[in-house]
């Protein structure tokens, strides 16, 4: 069976994305200047669903959920608005807005409830979706997030580069932050300190950690805790290395950026 893949949108994918809204029976006026804030589900080279976020500060409306006709009731429109959902957490969204005509029921049973539209944000209401694509007899829906637990699936926790020779993907709270790095071979963290306490995980390969009387060699299934500013680096030498990082408090530079 092939396989559905969910990425974020690029913008050599607008044209495709207009062409399956227009035959969704959805509008596209506006989509450009919040692109990069819309996921795709492909099937091979074919974009067969879409959904995406405008963002207004802590505030965002979700719009453009659409998929193609051969491929509805077989949860892809679910498991487009849950990609969505986690990238909102991402980017520390607290309350989600949408309007709809035809999808009142699937966003209730995700958690959303009816509001008045003229009691939505004011950046909302001046939205082009607001003004102009959606009809006075579409339905507005309002949905709290912040503080809520957030699921992250797999395929939203994409690695971006850090060091050289280091990628990594980041998810936090308020208070926690969890890491992820892989790391080539000869890949350096010079000497550094940090408030944060860090406890390391190594999931694959071996990692070094240098202090000032002591070198650890971390391999597969050991774990390090280091102390609040205790000072030490980190590498690998001839093998890479795959390991999981918690933090507290958070490392303002590894939450997960926004895309």
């Amino acid at each position: 069976m092939e396989t559905i893949t969910f990425v974020l949108a690029e913008p050599g994918d607008e044209s495709d994305v207009i062409q399956l809204l227009s035959a969704c029976r959805l509008p596209s006026e506006g989509i450009t200047p919040h692109f990069h804030h819309f996921i795709l589900a492909r099937l091979q080279h074919a974009i067969i669903g879409v959904i995406g976020l405008e963002l207004y500060d802590r505030v965002a409306l979700l719009r453009s959920m659409a998929v193609a006709p051969d491929f509805r009731r077989s949860g892809i429109g679910k498991a487009l608005y849950e990609r969505i959902l986690a990238h909102a957490h991402a980017l520390n969204i607290q309350e989600l807005y949408l309007l709809t005509t035809t999808a009142r029921d699937f966003f209730t049973k995700r958690g959303f409830l009816v509001t008045e539209r003229n009691l939505a944000p004011e950046a909302l209401r001046s939205s082009v979706e607001f003004r102009k694509l959606c009809p006075d007899t579409a339905t507005c829906m309002v949905k709290q997030i912040g503080g809520q637990a957030a699921y992250f699936p797999h395929d939203m926790l994409s690695l971006k580069p850090d060091v050289p020779g280091s990628k990594m993907w980041g998810v936090a709270l308020e208070k926690t932050l969890l890491t992820c790095f892989e790391l080539e071979p000869h890949c350096r963290f010079d000497e550094h300190s940090h408030e944060s306490e860090q406890i390391t995980m190594v999931l694959e390969g071996e990692l070094y950690f240098e202090f000032e009387h002591n070198t650890y060699c971390i391999k597969k299934d050991d774990v390090i805790a280091i102390p609040s500013n205790v000072s030490h680096a980190v590498c690998t030498h001839e093998v890479c290395a795959k390991a999981i990082d918690a933090w507290s408090p958070v490392m303002p530079q590894y939450r997960r950026p926004n895309q």
